[in-house]
């Protein structure tokens, strides 16, 4: 009857969060197949492309190095489609100048990586105005905070939650600096529009177990996969609320691998891909 019902959802969770060793060399092929197709949707991308022409691109890698199904479509947001924040790649132009975000989600044998990356559409990266490389310095800085404090969680077994604090610190702490450019104030913590670290595996972020939030008392896991996924938006909680104007979004997205107290960023792109557009850099 039901009061022999036991819910084992939590302990089904657990279970799925912790990777076996060959899970993770799969995440890890993954990972290299989601570099080779950002690289591709970067390298091919013109002033004049439609999204989906660039995300074709990332599909005939994915398929080509081996990944039989991706976690989510493939994202390529341009202009104002950045508002989406997760947008699938639609028959949108590229305009010059544009900020353009590209996303992948290669799966190997049913597992996971992810990468994300925010560039802008000019043909030089001495192109890009000064506004526009602000925010790729913000969103930079804010990887590298993200990033150090998530391996001294993991070196020193601390409560995952002190991780997320660092980067809800460090946008507390551009607070008065962003006013100042916006000429109105800012309570940019509003603008970190998700918590900047979550679990994957057989789905790239629906794992419902492992996110880092402010509430997350335990340490991490022993060997698991994580999202660091740091952002900030220009808008509010409605499209046309705009709270930033000239910048609708920017990222950066890549694949943590955590082995007992040692992490190793499983994506190996650069934080900073501007230098790949059109093929420039490869």
């Amino acid at each position: 009857g039901q009061e022999g019902l036991v819910n084992a959802q939590e302990s089904f969770y657990r279970t799925k969060y912790e990777k076996s060793d060959e899970e993770m060399e799969l995440i890890r092929n993954a990972s290299l197949i989601a570099d080779a197709a950002v690289e591709a949707m970067l390298a091919v991308m013109k002033p004049g492309m439609l999204e989906t022409q660039v995300a074709a691109w990332a599909y005939l890698v994915c398929r080509e190095m081996g990944a039989e199904e991706l976690g989510f479509d493939v994202m390529v947001t341009a202009n104002e489609a950045n508002r989406t924040l997760i947008g699938k790649a639609l028959n949108r132009p590229i305009n010059r100048g544009d900020y353009v975000h590209v996303g992948v989600a290669p799966k190997c044998d049913g597992l996971n990586s992810c990468e994300r990356v925010s560039v802008v559409m000019v043909d030089d990266p001495s192109e890009i105005t000064e506004e526009q490389r602000f925010w790729f310095d913000f969103v930079e800085e804010a990887y590298r905070v993200g990033l150090e404090a998530y391996e001294r969680v993991a070196r020193e077994g601390l409560p995952a939650k002190l991780q997320e604090q660092a980067l809800v610190d460090y946008f507390q702490s551009r607070e008065q600096d962003v006013s100042a450019r916006t000429g109105k104030r800012i309570q940019l913590e509003r603008q970190k529009p998700y918590t900047g670290t979550h679990n994957a595996g057989y789905t790239e972020c629906q794992e419902f177990f492992g996110a880092i939030t402010l509430d997350s008392e335990e340490p991490l896991g022993r060997q698991i996969v994580t999202m660091l996924d740091v952002a900030v938006r220009g808008i509010g909680s409605r499209w046309d609320d705009v709270v930033i104007p000239g910048m609708d979004f920017v990222l950066v997205e890549r694949t943590l691998g955590k082995f007992g107290p040692d992490v190793e960023v499983l994506t190996k792109l650069p934080v900073n891909v501007q230098h790949l557009v059109g093929g420039k850099g490869l």
